[in-house]
């Protein structure tokens, strides 16, 4: 069993502790045009995918782990989604044709994985317009809550390849290819980095902007 899929019971009620994650979910829904197709990979149980889904046309919400997909699919029932689909697909091979989705979001993902610049050009590769990352910023992350809680998770099989605060975040997004991004940074007891790569901009040579939102 893989971490994932032991925590996956118990997952909200860790991402809720942070007091940054409510402020990140209205942020992605503020970003989320009306009417678009939304791709979310490494969704986990769907809290994302069920925010935007209230502005979305329609979602696919995929994950590797089953147990995190079923638990994403009851909360899906007890609200009522109807415009929400869920699949199991690996964020490096969505199985998605190219630009066939408005909006593809990633969030808590890119700093567990391997190759990160594989699964980014996999997400520029489906989306039609816009990619919108997250990640918590753990890096030199001090005080009596956020420290130990993330301590508690590495016992338990967290493993997380890279940690990043507002600064490497931003390099670390230059360096996999999502430039030039729009950027913000989530404040709570684990501030949160939320980025914006746009396709229409993929010819400029900018500094990041700032995202409007919470």
């Amino acid at each position: 069993m893989t971490f994932w899929d032991f925590s996956a019971p118990f997952y909200d009620c860790a991402e809720h502790t942070n007091t940054a994650y409510d402020k990140m979910l209205q942020l992605m829904c503020d970003l989320i045009p009306e009417g678009a197709a939304v791709f979310e990979a490494a969704a986990g149980t769907g809290s994302i995918s069920l925010a935007v889904a209230k502005k979305a046309k329609v979602v696919l919400c995929t994950d590797l782990s089953e147990k995190m997909l079923a638990v994403a699919r009851r909360k899906a029932m007890r609200q009522s989604v109807g415009n929400i689909s869920f699949d199991k697909r690996s964020i490096f091979d969505t199985g998605a044709q190219d630009g066939s989705f408005d909006v593809v979001i990633a969030s808590q993902v890119l700093h567990l994985i391997d190759d990160p610049k594989k699964a980014a050009e996999e997400l520029k590769r489906i989306s039609g317009g816009m990619v919108i990352v997250s990640v918590a910023l753990l890096k030199g992350l001090k005080g009596f809550f956020a420290r130990p809680a993330v301590g508690i998770w590495k016992i338990f099989g967290f493993a997380p390849k890279r940690e990043f605060d507002a600064d490497s975040f931003h390099w670390f997004l230059y360096g996999i290819g999502l430039a030039p991004c729009e950027y913000k940074v989530v404040d709570g007891n684990m501030p949160m980095g939320v980025a914006v790569w746009r396709k229409a901009n993929v010819q400029q040579d900018e500094n990041p902007r700032q995202l409007q939102g919470q």
